[in-house]
């Protein structure tokens, strides 16, 4: 009995999003380290706190978030205004004249990263990813393996097994 196109939607649809997540985790982990490692350091401060909204989209909720704007300026003399890509509740978010640590590529400082929680976020996805990954290949073989013993088995006229291994 072969198995069904159903039964593999859940373990194929697991493998392929926990392998982007963990992929896209990664990704931006080793692009930090790489930037902590091998890219110049300048120190910045935060000149002001961008308001955004964050929208549940499971709850149509929506709850105001804020973003630092860090200004600082590159080895060569080039004045940066960045913003931080983590988006905090106010109470969490660094006040302006707060300042920080920017790490950056020399050659294009358009890439740049301040070193924050931001890291634990890449640490949770690529890690949520490789267990829905593995979840996806463990349910993958225990369909193969149940599914090829249970080839073996004939039933009988009320529909119940008279010989299973």
């Amino acid at each position: 009995m072969p198995l069904s196109f159903e039964f593999l939607l859940l373990p194929t649809a697991l493998i392929l999003l926990g392998s982007v997540m963990s992929a896209l985790g990664c990704r931006a982990f080793l692009r930090n380290r790489s930037l902590r490692r091998k890219g110049a350091r300048a120190e910045g401060v935060v000149i002001r706190l961008q308001c955004t909204t964050m929208r549940s989209p499971s709850s149509g909720s929506s709850k105001v978030g804020y973003f630092p704007v860090i200004a600082w300026t590159t080895a060569d003399g080039r004045p940066m205004e960045t913003d931080d890509r983590v988006v905090r509740e106010l109470h969490h978010s660094p006040p302006p004249g707060t300042p920080v640590t920017v790490y950056y590529d020399p050659a294009d400082p358009s890439r740049w990263m301040v070193p924050s929680t931001a890291a634990l976020v890449y640490w949770l996805l690529g890690g949520i990813g490789a267990v829905f990954a593995v979840a996806g290949v463990g349910i993958l073989l225990a369909m193969v393996f149940w599914g090829s013993s249970m080839e073996k088995c004939d039933s009988g006229p009320s529909g119940y097994s008279t010989s299973c291994p």
